[in-house]
């Protein structure tokens, strides 16, 4: 009796289910696609997370407003979403003054700089450097010269008196290549960070001396960035009508999908490139994006590189890389990947309900739920992780758009008629006799 009970009860559960798989409830039924929620504990009580596959943004909308969780009988759950999202990375300018500017012939251009905590003009009123306080931090600057096109090696030393000077940095480049209409960078930023006064920077080219019109201190945030996650993509190699670039073309076959780096890997030792980054919507507008430079060399033992590009948070369905060649050979072996922050979301549980992810509502708004003001400001940690299950389309789908939206041909099909019809009237009004002149 207990068996054929039980045999009952899991058949009872296994047509629930399959009847809200097949149809959602009316109200619901403007959701084009969902996904059964799977692996959540039969006991669970506590909020759960979810990990967002990047196939789900191929019929959801970018920014995720359509996202709705519903369980067996159609109730909404609230959740709220996360994301790995951070901001700016801090940067501030130290007050600085250039001491000199030298060349040393055949070797290098030397700019000489006192960092202080105090400007210019509150020394020039008195203020001596005994007066000063503790000197400020800093690990990077920012070069100014009215150069168009270089690429520089850059050596970086500190001191407290400007007489021993001890390096931080070896090696570092400065580049920039308006000839390719890119700006490249002229940040140098060392290891660790310096609270002495006096800044050395050394601009390695034997043949002339570099002008630099300034030198700008700052101290920039050195926290890690958040791990972003492969985006699907295949790069194809395009041809350029400058024959001194390479360049590859991508189709996501969407524009849902949030892109924030540009990851390369290439066989080549040693190399340094200026990158350009495009995309488009429909494989022919394209529009600039952003710049970077990508580059590989020896400092001694130790190995320096950077083979990724961030980006400001882009939706496009194409994107177009272009790196600047010059005169040298392209990169060996090169692989192109787009990277994303990943994206989730929690929502609360309870036992012996299941749960669905509808999406795929052009009409749908953002939402916003009580749940994820208070759990998602807490300090809570959500430790189950559930999982998403195949795509399924709704069987009762009614699509939420007006009919003019649906069916645009027929706003062309009626204008057409109505012109036929007027110039039907047109012409007969012409063959009709005038009934004054009779």
């Amino acid at each position: 009796m207990k068996r054929r009970f039980l045999s009952f009860l899991l058949l009872l559960t296994s047509l629930t289910a399959a009847a809200f798989a097949a149809d959602l409830p009316p109200a619901w039924r403007s959701w084009h696609y969902s996904r059964s929620i799977l692996g959540i504990p039969t006991d669970m009580r506590d909020p759960v997370s979810l990990r967002l596959p990047w196939d789900l943004f191929v019929h959801s909308e970018a920014h995720s407003a359509d996202f709705r969780i519903v369980d067996e009988v159609g109730h909404e759950i609230p959740f709220f979403l996360v994301s790995s999202q951070d901001g700016e990375a801090k940067v501030e300018v130290r007050p600085s003054q250039i001491l000199e500017r030298s060349f040393v012939v055949g070797q290098f251009t030397q700019v000489v700089i006192r960092v202080t905590d105090k400007s210019p003009l509150d020394e020039s009123h008195g203020v001596t450097l005994q007066q000063l306080s503790a000197e400020p931090w800093f690990n990077s600057y920012r070069i100014s010269t009215p150069e168009a096109d270089f690429m520089y090696w850059v050596e970086t030393a500190v001191s407290d008196d400007a007489h021993e000077w001890r390096v931080v940095d070896a090696r570092s480049p400065i580049s920039r290549f308006r000839k390719h209409q890119l700006e490249g960078n002229q940040t140098v930023q060392f290891e660790g960070y310096s609270n002495q006064r006096f800044l050395r920077v050394r601009i390695f080219d034997p043949e002339h001396q570099i002008s630099v019109s300034n030198v700008e201190v700052l101290s920039q945030d050195s926290r890690s960035e958040p791990e972003r996650s492969s985006i699907p993509s295949v790069f194809a190699p395009d041809s350029s009508a400058d024959p001194t670039e390479s360049r590859w073309l991508a189709d996501l076959g969407t524009s849902n999908l949030p892109v924030s780096e540009v990851d390369f890997s290439t066989a080549q030792p040693e190399f340094y490139r200026a990158v350009r980054i495009s995309t488009s919507e429909d494989n022919k507008d394209w529009s600039y994006r952003c710049a970077g430079e990508i580059y590989r060399f020896r400092r001694g033992e130790k190995l320096r590189e950077s083979l990724r590009i961030l980006v400001p948070e882009i939706f496009a369905r194409f994107w177009r890389i272009e790196i600047v060649n010059a005169n040298d050979q392209p990169l060996a072996n090169i692989h192109l990947e787009l990277r994303g922050l990943p994206r989730g979301l929690s929502f609360p549980v309870e036992p012996g309900h299941s749960y669905r992810l509808l999406f795929g509502n052009q009409k749908a708004t953002s939402t916003q739920y009580d749940f994820g003001r208070v759990f998602g400001g807490s300090k809570r940690k959500v430790f189950i992780l559930a999982r998403l299950g195949p795509e399924e389309i709704t069987p009762n789908y009614a699509d939420p758009r007006p009919f003019t939206e649906r069916h645009p041909n027929l706003l062309w099909i009626a204008l057409g008629v109505a012109i036929g019809l007027l110039g039907y009237a047109a012409l007969r009004a012409m063959r009709t006799p005038d009934s004054a002149a009779q």
